[in-house]
C-alpha cells in the first residue's frame, strides 16, 4: 500500500512539473497573431507580450448579429493576465461603428474577457475564445440627434500562432 502511495505522489509531482514547465515555456513566446471568427463576422489580432501578465496589441473586426446589429472596429488593446497566460481581461481603444436601432461612429471603448488555449506545443498553435462589449461614443448617423452611446456584443474565437 505504501508503495502505491509513493508511486502516486511521484506521478503527481511529475505531472505538476510538466504543467508548470508548459506554462513557463509558453511565456517565452512574445508575438501572438490570430484570425477571429464570430457568428457572422471576422477579425484579425496581433498581440505582443510585454511580460507574462501584460500585453499590448491591435485588432480589427467586423461582427454582425443577423445583419441587424453590426460592429466594425479597429483599436489598440491592452490585456492583463492575472494568473499567467490563460485567462485575460482587456481594454481596447480606437474607432468603432455601431449600427442597429441607431448608428454611432466614433470613439470605441471595448472591454473584453477571454482565454488562450495552447494546442500541441506550448506557444505554437492556439485557440482564443473571447467576449467583447464594444461601446461607441459618437454622432447618431440615422436620426441626426447628436452625440450618443451605442453598445454592442461580440463573441468570437481566434485561431492563431505564437512565435
Amino acid at each position: 500500500m505504501a508503495k502505491k502511495v509513493v508511486l502516486l505522489l511521484v506521478l503527481a509531482a511529475v505531472a505538476a512539473g510538466g504543467v508548470f514547465a508548459q506554462e513557463k515555456t509558453a511565456n517565452v513566446k512574445r508575438n501572438w497573431v490570430s484570425g477571429e471568427v464570430s457568428l457572422i463576422g471576422a477579425g484579425l489580432r496581433y498581440e505582443f507580450m510585454i511580460n507574462e501578465k501584460l500585453s499590448v496589441g491591435v485588432n480589427a473586426y467586423w461582427s454582425s448579429l443577423f445583419f441587424i446589429f453590426n460592429e466594425l472596429g479597429a483599436n489598440a488593446v491592452a490585456r492583463f493576465y492575472p494568473w499567467g497566460k490563460k485567462f485575460h481581461a482587456g481594454l481596447g481603444l480606437g474607432y468603432d461603428i455601431h449600427t442597429g436601432v441607431t448608428a454611432r461612429a466614433g470613439l470605441g471603448i471595448v472591454p473584453e474577457v477571454g482565454w488562450k488555449i495552447d494546442v500541441g506545443n506550448p506557444g505554437g498553435f492556439f485557440i482564443n475564445p473571447l467576449v467583447q462589449l464594444p461601446i461607441t461614443l459618437g454622432k447618431d448617423d440615422y436620426w441626426g440627434a447628436g452625440f450618443g452611446i451605442g453598445i454592442g456584443f461580440r463573441a468570437a474565437i481566434g485561431l492563431g500562432w505564437a512565435f
